[in-house]
């Protein structure tokens, strides 16, 4: 089902698969997920016995998504989850706030021997000099469709944005948050020219937008 496995990349290391979701919209927050499944759960996995059609966040329905985030979350795995908000991706920017993201998953998974396999294509050698949390990790492009691990962080990443979104979309229902989520849709764009930004929009991610 995938075309790689998590073990080539380490024999002994608990592998962990890391994604976000999120990194485009205009509004709302970033969100990253972190996913260790325990030997036995992974080959049921691989062999299709749980969490049939694991793949990619993006290439799954809405329900489809759903279904299997709620048995992810029921299996005997360890997994955490961290939102980055907009003020925070304003202020700090992508870059430092996804080092920042990726830093709190590790802390909070509490894995003695963690090897984390990044969707994307990461570098993250320069911030972990001097930093107080320290981890071992290969970015693999494309990875949410090759690994099981990063798909299910995937999954886990986007459900729980896809969630918040709708939530906060009752507090600003003229910006219909619940329909593209933040992303830059025609009709969201015509939105913020009409309203202007809410508190959740990403300042720095509307500059070419408010200045038109």
């Amino acid at each position: 089902m995938f075309e790689l496995l998590e073990e080539d990349f380490s024999k002994n290391a608990q592998i962990c698969g890391v994604d976000e979701a999120g990194r485009g919209p205009l509004a709302g927050p970033l969100s990253f997920a972190l996913v260790y499944f325990p030997k036995n759960i992974l080959e049921k996995v691989h062999k299709g016995e749980i969490l049939k059609g694991l793949n990619d966040s993006k290439k799954l329905t809405e329900k489809k998504r759903e279904s299997l985030f709620e048995e992810l979350i029921s299996l005997p795995i360890t997994y955490s989850h961290k939102f980055i908000s907009n003020r925070s991706i304003d202020k700090f920017g992508l870059s430092y706030c996804i080092f920042s993201a990726v830093s709190f998953l590790v802390k909070k998974s509490n894995l003695n021997s963690s090897f984390l396999l990044i969707d994307g294509n990461y570098n993250f050698e320069n911030r972990l000099i001097g930093s107080k949390i320290r981890f071992d990790y290969k970015s693999v492009i494309k990875g949410d469709s090759k690994l099981a691990s990063i798909a299910a962080a995937s999954i886990i990443a986007k459900v729980k944005r896809d969630r918040y979104m709708v939530e906060i979309s009752s507090k600003y229902p003229k910006y219909n948050f619940d329909k593209h989520k933040g992303y830059g849709t025609k009709s969201h764009i015509e939105k913020i020219k009409l309203l202007g930004p809410s508190k959740i929009h990403r300042m720095s991610f509307l500059k070419g937008i408010l200045e038109k």
